[in-house]
């Protein structure tokens, strides 16, 4: 009796198992697709515009005075809360001078010439975040893949038991045995990061898009944003500063960041507040981002320097820890997700996991078209409805994407409706793949041509780039633009790996089963 519940039980958690991951496996790989290049964003942001293609340079050497005084000397322009983002905050090499109630003038720091910001005409980077998190589909789809989050976090929870509890055969010949035995492997080894990213995104897009109900509650009717009672304790408003309406000589801005350098040298200073400038009443809020506290800094939490905008006497030294404790564990749940402050390096080291744990979501669904397909007379075989589905959702969306990118320099920038034409052939050629999928046949050559299609779209994109802008490898080498070679490589090492991946594919299922090392699929031969 105890060996049938136990042989139950086992099958329970599979089904339910199936169950969850084939309701879910779509939009989860969308997500993980879409995050692999949210994780890069701030380095595409700097690729795309135009504007950007200028070397970032040293917030300490840079003459603040020329480019400032005459914006705020300006009638129309506030006298209060001036914000001045400084060159490399998110990999922007451009400064910009902004307001609450005023549009953003940037700047090229090197030439101290105002640019024209491409940021209503291009955002290639943000719609690929968006698409991460279900912007699109406004609240439905951040509740959507809010739920995906919390399936995966179910789906991880409950492989790690199966795992724990059935002895698994690795040693099949079939395919079915091959993507079982991926599939457990790779999520076995890389469950931590994956369930730490799908855990901080439930929060994010379930957190706040979902609690209105406890909100409305807790404020006893008052409000259902939730955001009106986070407000006071994640970022609390500053007391007013009164002016004395005099007019008095301020402290050039290259002193004020090294006053403010030596009072915390551990800040990576990325925006500057001026409070009532040019008045004796004067402050200078300085704050940035703390590497050496990671987790506890970055998002709500900015270490800040506050000095005296006449001779730079410190008034207040914020540090990262003087914060409350629900601060500093809301940061640390942004960070977890958003990875702010961290390094290329560790950047293109998740984005490899995330695309790992994408493969793997891939080796489930095929598992699951193998149990489902159906061998007829003639040898031919049959896969479910839903392996087209897949195809197009998982395979199409990588022709779709490269499309996107070769978009944003073949289209011309002072085209009327640019965006709504970019984001548009995304979506059409995204549903076109649907259509060629469920047109053709052979399910193995409609993978091997949106490989094909996506690598050689993604080939011509830096070619595209570079004579479009007008800047070739050499003169981004000599004017040490190296971010923005660094993303025309890596499309190009993506085309090739594309271009490689779509040759080795099989033409057809025999050809899979010489590709896989496996024994054709019959149900007497399964092993888990």
């Amino acid at each position: 009796m105890q060996d049938y519940s136990s042989k139950l039980l086992k099958q329970r958690l599979q089904r339910v198992h199936v169950i969850v991951g084939v309701c879910a496996s779509i939009f989860m790989y969308i997500s993980v697709f879409f995050g692999i290049f949210a994780i890069l964003l701030p380095y595409i942001q700097t690729w795309e515009k135009p504007s950007r293609h200028f070397e970032v340079a040293n917030i300490k050497n840079i003459n603040y005075s020329d480019m400032i005084d005459p914006i705020i000397s300006n009638d129309d322009f506030p006298k209060n809360n001036i914000i001045i983002t400084l060159p490399g905050y998110h990999n922007d090499p451009a400064l910009k001078i902004s307001h609450e109630f005023v549009k953003p003038i940037v700047f090229n720091p090197n030439t101290k010439e105002q640019i024209e910001d491409e940021e209503d005409i291009s955002e290639l980077a943000w719609f690929l975040n968006s698409m991460h998190y279900g912007r699109p589909l406004q609240t439905f789809g951040y509740i959507l893949f809010g739920l995906v989050a919390v399936s995966v976090m179910f789906l991880i929870i409950g492989g790690l038991i199966q795992v724990t509890i059935i002895k698994y055969k690795n040693k099949g010949k079939n395919q079915q045995s091959k993507f079982s035995k991926w599939h457990r492997k790779i999520f076995t080894w890389l469950f931590a990061p994956f369930i730490i990213v799908t855990l901080t995104g439930a929060m994010m897009n379930i957190g706040y898009s979902g609690s209105s109900l406890m909100t409305y509650i807790t404020s006893k009717g008052e409000t259902s944003n939730i955001g009106v009672l986070l407000a006071p304790i994640l970022q609390p408003e500053k007391n007013q500063v009164e002016r004395k309406n005099d007019n008095v000589k301020m402290l050039a801005i290259n002193e004020l960041i090294k006053k403010a350098q030596k009072i915390n040298p551990n800040i990576n200073f990325e925006k500057i507040v001026l409070i009532n400038w040019k008045d004796s009443s004067a402050r200078v809020e300085l704050s940035g981002y703390n590497p050496k506290l990671p987790f506890l800094n970055g998002v709500f939490n900015k270490p800040t320097v506050i000095l005296s905008g006449i001779d730079g006497k410190l008034i207040q030294n914020i540090k990262v820890l003087d914060k409350h404790w629900s601060v500093l564990f809301t940061d640390s749940m942004y960070f977890l997700h958003l990875l702010f402050g961290v390094d290329i390096f560790i950047r293109l080291l998740i984005a490899i996991i995330m695309a790992i744990c994408a493969i793997s979501i891939g080796f489930a669904v095929m598992l699951f078209l193998e149990k489902k397909a159906k061998k007829f007379e003639n040898n031919t075989i049959f896969y479910h409805w839903y392996g087209k589905f897949c195809l197009a959702s998982m395979i199409g969306v990588i022709p779709s994407t490269a499309l996107i990118f070769l978009l944003q320099w073949l289209l011309p920038f002072d085209l009327e409706n640019r965006l709504i034409i970019q984001k548009g052939l995304f979506f059409i050629t995204w549903i076109s793949t649907f259509t060629y999928a469920f047109y053709e046949l052979n399910s193995y050559k409609s993978a091997k041509n949106f490989l094909y299609l996506a690598s050689m779209l993604f080939l011509l994109t830096p070619l595209v780039h570079f004579i479009s802008s007008g800047y070739w490898p050499s003169d981004l080498i000599n004017k040490n633009m190296h971010i923005i070679l660094s993303v025309d490589i890596s499309i190009f090492l993506i085309a090739i790996f594309l271009f490689i991946l779509a040759i080795k594919l099989p033409k057809n299922r025999d050809e899979a089963k010489k590709f896989f090392n496996v024994k054709i699929y019959t149900k007497e031969q399964n092993e888990i």
